[in-house]
């Protein structure tokens, strides 16, 4: 199935800088140069808030003062690739792969897995005095992805249903693409939509439309209620996605590897089990 178009990402590539800054740990100008790291981060850990929780741990156990740079992974790998980052924890494999394969990254390991669940207009029951509504490509309760997004992709096709898609090269739009692949060739239509920048902006747009979305679980935990959507698919395995810390080549950080080694430590490890919200540990 081919996908439209990314959205131009320049005002979004304009705005990290400022990014990183409001993301500055409170104390950042106190640390020692050698305890402070400029990590990116895919902008789905920040709206759920485990990066949040991931820095407060990394400074209270280690030390470690993190000012995360939030973005799309599509984004944040080059900067990475040319050490404008000292680390990244992002949701992009094929990506991330290609940069390890050319040894422009290093200590490349997973952190944290979660999935993306196919949401869509809450199906309700008949009643005496309703008909049923919700669901209208009656995907609820399955637990393949690939034939639940033909079902979409059908009732699309007929005018019944609606689907919005992301619109920047983020994690979610990689498994997205890979997602639907995977649900064979099919045709494109006014019922496919993109949403704008920001991992929830798929979510928002599909409440506005009552359309059908994939969207990050740890996003749908802090944003997904009161939208008058539901989780109808999940725990397919390709639904799985899985994050991935590290470092760059181009920058030496001194605390680069202590950074890798406590994220996927146990330490870490126990941090990402113990907050919830969809997300496991990796190990």
């Amino acid at each position: 199935m081919q996908t439209p178009p990314l959205a131009h990402p320049s005002r979004r590539h304009a705005l990290v800088g400022l990014g990183a800054w409001l993301a500055a740990p409170a104390g950042w100008a106190q640390a020692p140069a050698s305890r402070r790291l400029t990590v990116g981060v895919e902008a789905a850990l920040q709206t759920s808030g485990l990066a949040q929780r991931l820095a407060a741990a990394l400074a209270r156990d280690v030390g470690l003062a993190i000012a995360w740079r939030p973005g799309p992974s599509g984004l944040l790998l080059p900067e990475l690739e040319r050490g404008e980052l000292d680390a990244a924890l992002t949701q992009s494999p094929e990506f991330e792969l290609a940069l390890e394969r050319k040894n422009l990254v290093h200590d490349r390991r997973p952190v944290a897995r979660t999935e993306l669940v196919l949401v869509g207009p809450a199906p309700r029951r008949a009643t005496g005095k309703k008909s049923a509504t919700g669901d209208p490509a009656g995907v609820a309760g399955g637990r393949d992805i690939a034939v639940a997004l033909a079902q979409v992709a059908a009732s699309g096709a007929r005018g019944e249903a609606g689907y919005v898609g992301h619109g920047e090269p983020s994690g979610e739009r990689a498994l997205e693409q890979a997602l639907w692949k995977a649900a064979g060739p099919l045709p494109l239509g006014p019922w496919w939509r993109t949403a704008g920048a920001g991992p929830a902006a798929a979510l928002d747009r599909a409440r506005e439309e009552g359309a059908y979305a994939l969207v990050e679980r740890g996003v749908w935990a802090v944003r997904g209620a009161g939208s008058g959507l539901a989780v109808l698919v999940e725990g397919d395995p390709r639904q799985t996605a899985t994050y991935h810390v590290m470092r760059a080549f181009r920058a030496h950080h001194p605390a680069g590897k202590l950074l890798v080694s406590w994220l996927t430590g146990r330490s870490g490890q126990r941090v990402v089990a113990g907050f919830g919200r969809g997300y496991r540990a990796a190990g």
